[in-house]
């Protein structure tokens, strides 16, 4: 079985890269799973990846290169074993290390398993902005990776470009780098999936240890994350209510959020499932719009909206209260009938 890691800080863009990825390893017979990791108590991206022949695992509350270790191998054994994967995609939250996580598998004692170039995306937009104020925990990741996917480059001009790709030279020289837009897909995103299917470096004995400081991703990222479900009882919505109520929302949470860090980045995501439709948004800092995409699904039986919010440096309490507010003030102003579900706060302050 080979093994695909794609890293990289919240709002990267791995959910996007992960389903155009699975939509080439389907085209070539290969018999793919994911695994999915979420910091907040709910998945969301398992949903927007799970469709034709491919299984989906998700492990939330937390991160796998870290507390949820066991949940991990757990996860990975059992997926082996009833599904027996070609191919297995992770995807890890956007504070994790990847080639933490590779070292963890390497350690389980699973037979068989390859490693592909250990993947680790940057967003061309927010790294043309935030260069100077990189926290170490991202230029960890960078450092670690292998391949450097520089993503979204259409937000960006060449020489913001060539900015970039000298600034990752400096902190990674070894890395293979490639830009590309993982959602406008082309050549060089090609580039990318060919690259994949070489060899990542294998574990030797006299690698360096994690230094300590390392080992909880999670307070190291000064993340704040919370998540939360509104089960709609309301059954007659439109496709263009629900688009207009997912934009509102996320604008909502996201000037909020703005009010309490103005230069606050990370990843506010939702997900509104109804009938046929399911729309997906996005906000990955406090200077973007929100991103929305209409995914075709499995006519769901109940609509439900989904958002989990991983931001830095806004306090919990006030981050709950912000996503809240959103979606109840925006179901009570659209007359929609609900309820909230009911589960756990998780919570994750560094």
């Amino acid at each position: 079985m080979r093994c695909i890691l794609i890293g990289g800080f919240l709002g990267s863009g791995k959910t996007t890269m992960v389903r155009k990825l699975v939509e080439h390893l389907g085209k070539q017979g290969q018999r793919t799973a994911v695994i999915v990791n979420e910091i907040g108590e709910i998945g969301i991206d398992g949903g927007t990846i799970s469709e034709g022949e491919i299984e989906v695992r998700e492990i939330a509350s937390g991160c796998i290169c870290c507390a949820l270790r066991i949940s991990m191998e757990h996860t990975l054994r059992s997926l082996i074993a009833s599904y027996s994967p070609d191919t297995l995609i992770i995807e890890p939250t956007g504070i994790a290390f990847p080639d933490q996580i590779k070292r963890n598998i390497e350690n389980m004692g699973i037979p068989e398993i390859s490693f592909a170039p250990i993947v680790n995306l940057v967003d061309a937009g927010r790294l043309s902005q935030d260069k100077g104020e990189l926290q170490n925990f991202m230029k960890n990741q960078i450092s670690d990776a292998e391949l450097l996917g520089i993503n979204k480059v259409e937000l960006i001009n060449c020489e913001e470009l060539l900015e970039i790709c000298l600034f990752l030279r400096k902190l990674n020289p070894k890395a293979r780098m490639v830009h590309f837009s993982a959602r406008l897909g082309g050549e060089n995103f090609d580039k990318l999936l060919k690259l994949l299917d070489e060899t990542g470096r294998t574990k030797t004995t006299d690698r360096k240890e994690i230094p300590e400081s390392r080992d909880n991703s999670v307070q190291m990222s000064g993340v704040s994350a919370y998540s939360s479900e509104f089960e709609i009882i309301s059954q007659e919505i439109p496709l263009e209510t629900a688009i207009s109520v997912s934009e509102q929302i996320l604008n909502n949470i996201k000037n909020r959020v703005k009010e309490l860090n103005s230069e606050f980045t990370g990843h506010i995501k939702l997900s509104f499932a109804h009938k046929g439709n399911f729309v997906k948004g996005s906000v990955t800092s406090a200077h973007r719009i929100p991103e929305i995409e209409i995914l075709k699904k499995e006519k769901n039986e109940r609509s439900r909206i989904k958002v989990l919010s991983a931001v830095t440096s806004v306090p919990q309490a006030e981050l709950i209260e912000a996503v809240d507010v959103a979606i109840r003030r925006q179901l009570e102003d659209r007359m929609l009938s609900f309820k909230k579900s009911e589960i756990t706060v998780q919570g994750i302050t560094g």
